[in-house]
């Protein structure tokens, strides 16, 4: 590998793992916020008196799932509206919280050196990783096959983006109306170049090319941070779900405790009465997942940040639900290059293990220790689109975009989303348990399941015709 520095950098090159951080109950100015959970997946008539006579008012209604959003400042309301009509269970909605991110390295286009003879995804190793530019032989995707991206916005005026995002739309749970466009984050932007990047947009390709996106910004701006409410979460699912979308990635998540064989049922949030947050949370997560999956969505999730190993009683979600396919990140070893004789992949120090991980993929690291930075370190990270956000540049969908390089589980998954679209485009009539198994039974093995799940996403393999893999 040729060893070039990038001649302009906006930031020092600083691993940013993404957004998976324990998830937090919430309150707002009219109270804590309680999912509630009816019986019967749908929304009783009176669900709304019931409420208000438990000292609550009903805000927000998921009719598809059964499951209302409630606000109260009543200590006692939990334990007052699980004895409702038709209630099964209250626990206390929560957030995902974003970390105050680091800036991740951001590279003006120019700044790529033009001498790396790779291709215009010269830093890209990790689509080589994958084996994407193997399946592009049988297909790039098309528009037919949509890929959600529940984040925190696209910037669809990207040049390498602006051919594929087809829809845009936001949830916002608390701070009211909110932009389609980001304004809090670029990592939506990141997530979604991985997925689909355009060939000859400029200076990054996705998984999936030719693929199409959907847009979802679920963050917004509270007195707890930059932060993602679990509503508003489920709220973009069931509207992907509405629209046909076919994939949706989730680089995003929390945690909570499960019980001992990490599966609770509804017959267990029931039973919770309102004093097991997490049984009732867990019940609720899985009520929607279940209910998109039924739908013909496939959901692919981060498997978070932590190094934590998910066969304990710490579950992450949406990543260990059993419809989803929870995605853990790898690193590359010993250059940030692929295919290269002698190359192997090691699982990020900071990605979660363990059972419920389905698969792996490239998420990066600043490489091998003693590695100076920025220089090479920077190209171990994952490169993809990025956006400079501002208020005011998005409310007219005009911030300036970049490329930019960063790590985390969040950068994992999406190469499973746009794998996932590519097949999905290809065999439209599979649905997503179809979908995960062939992912499962066509990943190239890393070795222990426990760390690597059932191994690398191969998307050559994945759509059917792909060549042998490289011999390393």
């Amino acid at each position: 590998m040729r060893r070039v520095d990038l001649a302009v950098l906006a930031t020092a090159a600083i691993l940013v793992l993404a957004l998976v951080l324990p998830a937090t109950s919430s309150a707002t100015d009219s109270g804590k916020r309680y999912v509630v959970m009816f019986s019967g997946d749908c929304i009783p008539r009176d669900a709304a008196r019931t409420v208000v006579a438990a000292g609550g008012k009903l805000v927000t209604v998921l009719p598809e799932v059964g499951i209302g959003i409630a606000v109260s400042d009543n200590p006692d309301f939990a334990a007052l509206l699980n004895r409702g009509r038709g209630v099964i269970a209250v626990g206390e909605e929560r957030f995902m919280p974003f970390s105050e991110q680091e800036a991740p390295v951001d590279a003006e286009a120019d700044a790529l050196d033009p001498g790396v003879d790779t291709g215009y995804f010269a830093y890209q190793w990790d689509i080589r990783r994958v084996r994407a530019d193997q399946a592009w032989s049988v297909s790039t995707g098309s528009h037919d096959t949509v890929v959600a991206v529940i984040d925190t916005g696209v910037a669809w005026n990207h040049p390498d983006l602006a051919p594929n995002v087809a829809f845009h739309f936001c949830y916002s749970a608390v701070t009211g109306p909110c932009l389609d466009y980001p304004s809090l984050s670029y990592h939506g932007t990141h997530v979604a170049g991985t997925i689909a990047a355009a060939f000859g947009g400029g200076k990054a390709v996705g998984v999936g090319p030719n693929l199409g996106l959907a847009s979802y910004n679920v963050v917004e701006l509270t007195a707890d941070g930059l932060v993602a409410y679990e509503s508003a979460i489920w709220q973009a699912m069931l509207d992907a779900a509405r629209r046909g979308f076919k994939v949706i990635n989730l680089s995003l998540g929390g945690y909570m405790v499960s019980t001992q064989d990490g599966h609770q049922s509804e017959d267990d949030a029931r039973d919770a009465h309102g004093d097991k947050n997490d049984v009732v949370v867990w019940a609720a997560w899985n009520r929607v997942v279940k209910y998109v999956t039924r739908k013909g969505v496939t959901i692919v999730a981060a498997a978070g940040n932590n190094a934590t190993d998910l066969k304990g009683p710490v579950a992450h979600i949406p990543s260990d639900l059993p419809a989803v396919i929870g995605v853990g990140g790898t690193a590359i070893r010993p250059d940030p290059v692929f295919p290269l004789d002698g190359s192997y992949d090691v699982l990020a120090e900071y990605s979660n293990y363990g059972a419920p991980v389905t698969l792996v993929a490239p998420g990066g690291d600043t490489g091998p220790e003693g590695t100076p930075l920025p220089f090479p370190g920077t190209y171990y990270l994952i490169y993809s689109t990025y956006v400079r956000v501002s208020y005011a540049c998005a409310l007219t969908g005009t911030c300036p975009t970049r490329y930019a390089f960063t790590a985390g589980t969040s950068m994992a998954a999406p190469h499973v989303a746009g794998v996932a679209g590519l097949l999905i485009d290809r065999e439209p009539w599979l649905n997503p348990h179809q979908v995960a198994a062939i992912l499962k039974q066509t990943a190239e093995p890393l070795g222990d399941r426990q760390l690597f799940g059932h191994g690398m996403v191969d998307a050559a393999m994945a759509v059917g015709k792909g060549p042998p893999r490289h011999h390393r």
